[in-house]
């Protein structure tokens, strides 16, 4: 990843097909008889947002730093591979809360209707924060802002730029993945849920032989597709797996994934389109680890809380906050002269890394969960005048 030049805030990080995507979470309080609640997604969660967040660094250190970058040139520049990750988990989470109710109309209302009010209000929000910044202090932000569409980023719409709120290009992505579901949901019985994914698969294989650019082909066309397929299908069939290649699955899809980040470091893996490389060496190597570990956890083993459980219970803010939180803390470090030694970038990544996680724990506990229970609210109410109309 090249060098790119001094940029205000929020600091531009994203770049092409490289981004990231922060998933809503499993609602954890949900019934055991339904069984929906995996201790290793969340973990999982964690892991990637973490990745996420050092995949942003490497710009933030290259731009304000002085001296040889740490995060430059290194294994970090692909921490990008963990919105793939999510994509995956995105799939599993759908199939696996909806497991019954396929072939209502109502469902997919329903399911619509809670997806929306999970991830908007939230995400409304910060690009909200960037629109008051816009208004008070236009020049504080790169001109490319002014650019794009206010009304397209509320909305979720494709656009030929990045949204306001840019990590919320990603959030396009999930939101036809959500159409997608919700189609299935209302028009496929359960028996054929299986031949609605493979129908899909095909079409995504006939689409890459189509050229298009326009904003809404990219989506609908893009290979990604496949990773959100791919969860679904694990949602669907997970227990299928015997128990005991449950730990070989997972080692093999760490080791696949650790792998696809060497190769393309090692440009082993060159040209093509960006979207179908990525996922095949971080698409597929997530398939596999979260198959062995959702295989392995039902089997009895159990999984202690840990750090990356933390912060995968507030990846969705992690995710929204962060490149606030990083911009933020690169331009304090570059104006405060100590960013030229390596024990000075070593100080600012840890550092970084370390606000990132507590800010997003702090927005998770004190506006991600209120905005929560307030939508959830909404929800009952939208429904209950649906039903009663």
């Amino acid at each position: 990843m090249g060098q790119e030049a001094e940029v205000k805030f929020p600091v531009t990080y994203l770049t092409g097909s490289l981004g990231v995507i922060m998933l809503q979470n499993v609602t954890r309080g949900r019934t055991a008889s339904r069984n929906t609640h995996f201790t290793s997604i969340q973990m999982l969660r964690g892991i990637a947002a973490l990745m996420v967040v050092l995949f942003h660094l490497v710009n933030a250190e290259v731009v304000h730093g002085r001296g040889a970058s740490l995060l430059g040139g290194s294994l970090a520049e692909y921490g990008y591979g963990g919105v793939d990750l999510f994509f995956v988990i995105s799939g599993f989470v759908m199939t696996t809360v909806m497991a019954g109710r396929f072939g209502s109309t109502t469902g997919a209302v329903r399911f619509l209707a809670k997806r929306g009010l999970r991830i908007l209000p939230l995400y409304w929000l910060f690009t909200t924060a960037i629109v008051l910044l816009l208004l008070v202090r236009p020049g504080a932000v790169d001109g490319t802002y002014h650019d794009k569409s206010i009304l397209a980023s509320y909305l979720l719409l494709p656009q030929p730029t990045l949204p306001l709120l840019q990590v919320g290009w990603t959030l396009i992505y999930e939101a036809f993945f959500y159409l997608m579901m919700a189609l299935a949901i209302a028009l496929v019985s359960e028996r054929r849920v299986l031949a609605f994914f493979a129908a899909w698969t095909v079409a995504l294989l006939a689409m890459q032989l189509i050229p298009g650019d326009s904003p809404v082909w990219l989506i609908v066309s893009s290979p990604m597709g496949w990773e959100f397929i791919f969860g679904a299908l694990i949602g669907m069939y997970w227990r299928r797996l015997p128990a005991r290649l449950a730990a070989g699955f997972a080692i093999t899809g760490g080791i696949g994934f650790a792998a696809g980040a060497v190769l393309l470091q090692m440009q082993y893996v060159q040209g093509g389109d960006a979207a179908l490389t990525r996922t095949i060496a971080f698409g597929l190597p997530s398939a596999l680890l979260l198959t062995g570990l959702v295989r392995w956890e039902r089997a009895d083993r159990s999984f202690s809380r840990s750090v990356f459980l933390l912060v995968g219970d507030a990846s969705y803010s992690i995710y929204l906050s962060h490149l606030f939180v990083l911009s933020i803390g690169a331009r304090l470090w570059s104006a405060s002269g100590w960013n030229e030694s390596v024990w000075q970038h070593c100080a600012f990544i840890l550092g970084m890394m370390i606000a990132c996680v507590v800010g997003g724990l702090i927005c998770h506990r004190w506006i991600e969960k209120p905005l929560l229970n307030t939508s959830k609210a909404a929800t009952r109410r939208l429904l209950s005048a649906a039903q009663s109309a």
